[in-house]
């Protein structure tokens, strides 16, 4: 079984509530991304869809284990989250539909939506008259990554669980037991992944790393020559929002220079930027920067057809101007 360590606990108590005949017919995972949190419940639904199950283990044997294993079971349905489309009402009445027949193996069903930011508000309203009356032996499992106040009623048919990243030393243990043995690549790692072990360790291994290095390096250039243009060949190219994440990151970085946080810091490797920003800017400015970018960062996602280099040579011209490069 493959469950992450620091996931285990809340395995067990799901699973513990099931064995003891208290199961909630509907879960609500509140959570950030890369914690394996899908991981998690695809364990827990194996476990509820096997048929030999030994105490909190599933056989990963028999034909309900092999299904699940295959991603092929047919009382198990997983929204797959993808190119951002949204969750219709047409997808929770056909859900609506399959779970109000019999299952096609053993006696559960298992509905796995993994963002429920992407419900319309209709689908909203039709998964909760679901949720009023579920029919039984049918498990939900919700996953919000966004910290939602709005369904307040969802919430309210849901039993809920909030699940955190690990504390930064047990990180550092796990991505340490992984070969990845350099700590001060693994800390700021998890420190630019929101705590994330396992996204810190596909930004190690996929590469990221090294282009993080590379930006900064051109960016160092950038702000010394007064010249913010110079970065934008490497800005519009490739992973460009998460470049722009990485700026902001040694903004904010500077202004916990500003408040004596240097123990805080995320990008403790890259101080001489850091350095620049807290001597030459105050507060305002380098919050005021931050806005501009997270500004510029929003209208790349959300505005379809938008020209996107365009932006980004407006947005550099933009901080140049606020950062009084220009004369």
């Amino acid at each position: 079984m493959k469950c992450y360590p620091w996931l285990i606990n809340t395995y067990k108590e799901i699973i513990k509530q099931h064995q003891n005949k208290k199961a909630h017919h509907t879960i609500l995972i509140k959570t950030t991304k890369g914690l394996g949190v899908l991981q998690l419940i695809k364990n827990i639904s194996q476990w509820i869809l096997c048929d030999n199950k030994n105490e909190i283990k599933y056989c990963n044997t028999c034909h309900n284990c092999k299904l699940i294993i295959s991603k092929n079971h047919p009382d198990f349905y997983y929204y797959k989250d993808n190119n951002n489309k949204i969750i219709t009402i047409n997808y929770i009445r056909m859900i609506r539909e399959k779970i109000f027949q019999y299952p096609k193996q053993g006696k559960n069903k298992i509905i796995l939506l993994s963002n429920i930011e992407k419900l319309t508000e209709s689908a909203i309203n039709s998964l909760l008259k679901i949720l009023e009356e579920p029919p039984k032996n049918t498990w939900f499992f919700l996953v919000d990554y966004n910290n939602l106040k709005i369904y307040s009623t969802l919430h309210s048919r849901c039993l809920i669980y909030t699940l955190f990243p690990p504390r930064e030393k047990h990180s550092l243990h796990w991505l340490k037991n992984k070969n990845l043995k350099n700590k001060i690549f693994n800390v700021i790692s998890l420190r630019i992944n929101q705590g994330s072990p396992i996204l810190a360790k596909e930004f190690i291994n996929n590469g990221l790393w090294e282009e993080r290095k590379k930006l900064c390096i051109y960016f160092l250039n950038s702000i010394k020559k007064k010249n913010l243009i110079k970065i934008f060949p490497i800005l519009s190219i490739n992973n460009t929002i998460l470049k722009i994440d990485w700026i902001c990151l040694l903004l904010f970085d500077s202004i916990q220079i500003h408040f004596n946080q240097k123990k805080k810091l995320t990008n403790f490797d890259e101080f001489q930027i850091i350095q620049f920003f807290s001597r030459n800017y105050n507060y305002f400015t380098l919050k005021k920067s931050i806005t501009t970018w997270i500004k510029c960062r929003y209208r790349l996602l959300n505005i379809s057809g938008i020209n996107n280099e365009l932006l980004i040579l407006e947005q550099l011209l933009r901080w140049e101007n606020i950062l009084k490069f220009t004369n």
